[in-house]
């Protein structure tokens, strides 16, 4: 089991540092990651009321489909930069995150949950931001199409 994490792992890594593929790559995770979370979720909680254990499957899938959106539109904001460096440094700082924020879990819980919270709400923040943008961006075109015809 143990080899087959580190070779998902090492997929994942390689995958999200190549522009297209890794849009496709978080495209498909959105039918693993969000299900997964959940699963775990209710197993996590097993000893708890069947009715406690589906509300924090819910939230935890919640909050996996927020951070896996957010993760999403961003990297479709990054993507289209004509150089591949900015991907591969945002894919890298999401590694650097990722692997930090497990360890700080395992010995500081409670901060580890503050700083969950506090990314969760930039996360929300940044979809707001790249939702606005096209929204503005296909307003323009839709207006240019306008005044052309």
């Amino acid at each position: 089991m143990i080899i087959v994490a580190g070779l998902l792992f090492a997929l994942e890594f390689v995958a999200d540092k190549i522009p297209l593929f890794d849009l496709l790559w978080n495209a498909l995770h959105t039918f693993i990651r969000v299900p997964i979370a959940a699963l775990l979720a209710y197993g996590a909680t097993q000893n708890l009321s069947p009715s406690a254990q589906i509300l924090a499957a819910v939230l935890s899938g919640a909050i996996a489909l927020a951070a896996h959106g957010g993760k999403t539109a961003v990297r479709a904001a990054v993507t289209p930069s004509p150089e591949p460096f900015s991907n591969i440094a945002l894919s890298t700082g999401e590694d650097v995150v990722s692997i930090s924020l497990t360890w700080f879990a395992t010995q500081h819980p409670i901060i580890a949950s503050a700083i969950v919270a506090l990314l969760l709400l930039a996360i929300v923040f940044a979809m707001r931001f790249v939702f606005r943008a096209l929204k503005n961006l296909f307003r323009r075109a839709r207006s240019r199409t306008a005044h052309a015809v």
